[in-house]
């Protein structure tokens, strides 16, 4: 078991607990992750400013042993300076596209996040998306909104935007999880995906498929089997107990709204 903490955010957990918290979980384990939210919404940024003076993360990065251990979550709204100086601390910022645009948060400059170096991965957050292409699709369309062209996520090293942005987030996503789950490698934890080669993929090589994956009609529906440390979790889009778990949420969602 892999242990972590995550105190919510600088509005839910004040200087003195968080320095605590993080000082008590590192002497148990020093290579343990740290993830928390910050710099979500304007409001939190201005609260912040009032505060103490300085904006969110230019608080944290000067307030905390911020390193390659920590996530943070969001952080929308940086500064230029807050931007170069969280990507070089190795710290990842953990975007999670589809909540913060249900929310109305704002848009992350991956653009500039990504040029100045900077880890980072996607999550599901409020739970908005669960589906791994959604968010990478919505992550590079979003920047495209903003800056009014295309394939703004693509770099010399990677001309196909799909093959960033998958690579860099399962890069970043192991790293924010603190395990072995970067890639198939020699002590790497055996996790991956097939994707189905029938349909719209029918006849792609990997990069096109990866590509039609993230951004053309194949999407979740391609993934056919998942993998977990070696063991077959996901069978032809299908857990073993799918069917139970579903069963267990629609009893408690109905539970839950006899009593509301």
């Amino acid at each position: 078991v892999r242990v972590g903490v995550a105190p919510h955010s600088l509005r839910a957990v004040g200087p003195q607990a968080l320095r605590e918290v993080v000082a008590g979980l590192h002497a148990i384990d020093p290579t343990a992750p740290v993830h928390l939210h910050i710099a979500e919404q304007l409001q939190e940024v201005d609260d912040c400013l009032a505060w103490c003076g300085d904006r969110p993360v230019e608080w944290l990065l000067a307030n905390a042993p911020v390193d390659a251990r920590w996530c943070l979550v969001h952080a929308t709204h940086m500064s230029a300076a807050e931007r170069a100086a969280l990507a070089a601390s190795g710290a990842v910022a953990g975007l999670c596209p589809t909540t913060e645009a249900n929310l109305g948060d704002g848009i992350f400059d991956a653009a500039a996040y990504f040029a100045a170096g900077g880890a980072w991965g996607i999550g599901s957050d409020s739970h908005t998306s669960v589906d791994a292409a959604e968010e990478l699709r919505l992550l590079e369309y979003i920047q495209r909104l903003a800056q009014q062209r295309r394939n703004v996520l693509a770099n010399d090293t990677h001309r196909e935007v799909a093959d960033r942005l998958w690579l860099g987030a399962v890069a970043g996503g192991a790293q924010a999880s603190g395990r072995p789950i970067g890639g198939l490698a020699v002590g790497q934890q055996a996790d991956f995906v097939i994707l189905d080669g029938s349909g719209p993929l029918t006849g792609l090589a990997p990069a096109q498929a990866l590509a039609s994956h993230v951004f053309a009609n194949a999407g979740r529906s391609a993934v056919r089997d998942v993998f977990v440390a070696g063991i077959r979790r996901i069978r032809d889009g299908e857990h073993a107990l799918q069917r139970i778990a579903c069963d267990r949420f629609v009893a408690a969602r109905s539970e839950l709204l006899r009593e509301v």
